[in-house]
């Protein structure tokens, strides 16, 4: 099972949000060889990104599977391994949508606009 812990480094030191957390979890394993990764963080999805992904992207395979918008999006979680899209950052976010454009374009021939076309279409809709 995969663990996700969050932390900082200061002063060449980790921080962990949760030190108590990872003391016991990391105290489980004694004895076991574990792997450890580590990656920058960087910003967090952007509300671009989430506005994208709930009003094109889950409500047209909501439409089209004929779910909720909520059954959808835990429906594309577990699909894609994902277990909150609120830790994902804004290029997980990016890497997480286009999966499920390819996913539906494959799984159903469900064609989903890109971002930068729905924007620009959105646009041209409020201008006319």
């Amino acid at each position: 099972m995969t663990e996700v812990f969050y932390a900082t480094v200061v002063d060449g030191k980790i921080k962990f949000d949760n030190p108590n957390l990872w003391d016991r979890y990391y105290k489980r394993l004694s004895g076991q060889s574990i792997e450890i990764s580590v990656k920058p963080l960087g910003k967090k999805r952007n509300v671009k990104q989430n506005r994208y992904y709930w009003k094109v992207i889950v409500k047209r395979v909501s439409d089209y599977l004929g779910y909720s918008d909520r059954e959808v999006h835990e429906i594309l979680k577990n699909r894609f391994d994902v277990d909150s899209t609120k830790n994902l950052n804004v290029y997980e976010f990016s890497e997480y949508i286009e999966d499920i454009c390819r996913w539906a374009a494959v799984e159903w021939q469900l064609h989903l606009p890109n971002p930068s076309s729905y924007q620009t279409s959105r646009r041209d809709k409020e201008q006319e």
